[in-house]
């Protein structure tokens, strides 16, 4: 059977937990599953795995019952489910960390929780682009130097070990410079999503501060209030993209790293969304 500490998605574990079970014994049936739950639903996992429906408290239940989980496997399986139900970031980062904690205790796998580390500080892809720097020479102090606001040596040090572990730098030669490699971080998408929440949240920060930390001459900061019909808002969103791969293709056409900029970009309503009137 499919570890439950394996998972963050818990319909994710349900579907595989019945191709577990139909492969063990092939008269298992959707209906039989959903007994298992306490349904009577025959199609109660395709409506959970199609999020089509929410599992709840007596269901979980019925099942970790019929499943036979042991007490740490249960309140996994609740966090994990409550972590899925959550309506508010605040609540799913705070699940999240308790998810963390109990698969260090399940699971040996660690990649997720590095990954969550490498997408919640802002900090760690500056030091990304300074580790390649012509400036740095192997001493994190020099790095820590030159991120404004200030980061401590240590953060960078565990920084840099982060980097290399999950394989977003490595060494030119024995002892050699930092080179980047082309590998992203590959996350299951409800963990990128809250670790892109968590970034987006303290660059957006940054930017605000910016404004007082640095003159005209260091920063570009605009912005500006538009009236569009509903139609042209998809085009809006295109032509942004567009910017954002003309400004990527840009960057990679530069051969060293002098300087770290941050680039926010955002578009998002200030009024509510018009209802359809009823006929």
């Amino acid at each position: 059977m499919p570890s439950v500490f394996a998972y963050v998605d818990y319909r994710q574990y349900l579907a595989d937990l019945f191709v577990a079970l139909k492969q063990a014994d092939p008269t298992v049936s959707y209906r039989a599953f959903a007994r298992m739950a306490g349904s009577t639903s025959p199609n109660f996992l395709q409506l959970i795995r199609d999020r089509k429906l929410n599992i709840q408290s007596k269901g979980l239940r019925a099942l970790a019952r019929s499943l036979h989980l042991s007490r740490a496997e249960q309140a996994y399986l609740a966090t994990v489910v409550a972590f899925d139900h959550a309506k508010t970031h605040s609540e799913k980062d705070r699940l999240f960390h308790r998810i963390l904690g109990a698969r260090q205790q399940g699971t040996t796998r660690q990649l997720d929780k590095k990954q969550y580390e490498y997408f919640s500080h802002w900090y760690i892809p500056v030091v990304r682009e300074l580790v390649t720097s012509r400036g740095y020479t192997g001493d994190p102090g020099w790095i820590a130097s030159q991120i404004v606001p200030a980061v401590s040596v240590a953060k960078v040090r565990k920084a840099i070990e982060l980097l290399h572990s999950l394989g977003l730098i490595r060494r030119d030669e024995p002892g050699g410079h930092w080179k980047l490699t082309d590998r992203v971080v590959s996350t299951p998408s409800e963990v990128l999503s809250l670790a892109v929440t968590n970034y987006h949240h303290d660059v957006i920060a940054l930017g605000g501060e910016a404004i007082e930390r640095f003159g005209a001459a260091k920063r570009d900061i605009r912005a500006v209030t538009l009236g569009l019909s509903k139609d042209a808002y998809p085009e809006v969103k295109k032509r942004m993209e567009a910017f954002w791969r003309e400004l990527l293709a840009y960057a990679a056409t530069q051969e060293s790293v002098d300087e770290v900029y941050q680039v926010n970009m955002q578009l998002f309503p200030l009024t509510r969304a018009k209802r359809m009137k009823r006929r």
